[in-house]
């Protein structure tokens, strides 16, 4: 009897198994688009930095 007690009942709950099955790909693709979009922005921007810094030397033929 005390061992039915201390026992949880699982049938209706969702086995926790099946929901890191599912958490950890949606998780890991997310962090891979965050990281692949930062690293999209980062280049944009030093891109956009490099230009700027040269961009006066472009009509004295040295770029």
């Amino acid at each position: 009897m005390k061992n039915e007690m201390h026992r949880r009942d699982t049938r209706n709950a969702p086995d926790t198994r099946d929901m890191i099955r599912t958490a950890v790909p949606i998780v890991a693709a997310l962090f891979l688009f965050l990281v692949s979009a930062g690293y999209i922005a980062y280049r944009m921007v030093s891109n956009y930095n490099y230009n700027e810094r040269w961009k006066d030397y472009d009509e004295c033929g040295l770029g």
